[in-house]
């Protein structure tokens, strides 16, 4: 797939203002949430090129992060983009770290995509310490989003690689039986929620 005009690539190098706008606001809502938090590692699995890592490690520059995905090409621009940043090629279901070894996983935009996203938040819960925060697509206003854009019209604004569609209340009680839920904030089109494993 053209990472120019699909993905992560394209939704945070894209110059629409709107999305601009819309991308800016989610990562003031993720600085939010973490800046009182007394973290120091951050590990974010399905990193694709680093964008909301960096943007953490400007606004926190004690954080030690790390970035994990599966997509080499991805990889690749974010080791051009931020070469301070280590990133590794993994697979949301065998993160390659030791249980707890991370105080917050940050996993945006990546449990819709998954046939499982139980297993894969398993996996996320074991190697952190004490935080997961994540993010997904708030149904059904980012379908409509979609389709006020124009985009995916025949799937009625529903991306062909989502695998799963929550609203605020279904992705909760999804988190409920794996997490405990901290802090739950809407960022149009985006549900984001701290939550503490363990």
């Amino acid at each position: 797939m053209n990472a120019a005009t699909y993905g992560n690539w394209q939704k945070y190098q894209n110059q629409n203002p709107l999305q601009k706008r819309l991308i800016g606001r989610f990562l003031v809502a993720v600085k939010a949430i973490l800046a009182p938090l007394a973290v120091h590692t951050v590990l974010d699995v399905g990193c694709a090129e680093g964008f909301v890592l960096n943007d953490l490690r400007q606004a926190r520059p004690d954080l030690a992060v790390a970035g994990l995905d599966l997509d080499v090409a991805a990889l690749g621009r974010g080791r051009q983009l931020f070469p301070g940043v280590p990133f590794a090629q993994a697979s949301i279901f065998h993160v390659p770290c030791y249980p707890a070894a991370f105080d917050l996983v940050l996993c945006t935009e990546v449990l819709e995509h998954l046939a499982d996203p139980a297993a894969g938040l398993q996996e996320l819960c074991r190697v952190s310490r004490r935080y997961c925060l994540l993010s997904v697509p708030h149904e059904p206003y980012f379908r409509l989003g979609s389709l006020l854009r124009g985009k995916n019209v025949s799937r009625l604004g529903n991306d062909p690689e989502h695998l799963q569609n929550w609203s605020q209340g279904s992705f909760v009680r999804f988190l409920a039986s794996h997490v405990s839920v901290v802090t739950l904030r809407r960022s149009f089109p985006w549900l984001i929620v701290l939550a503490e494993v363990g």
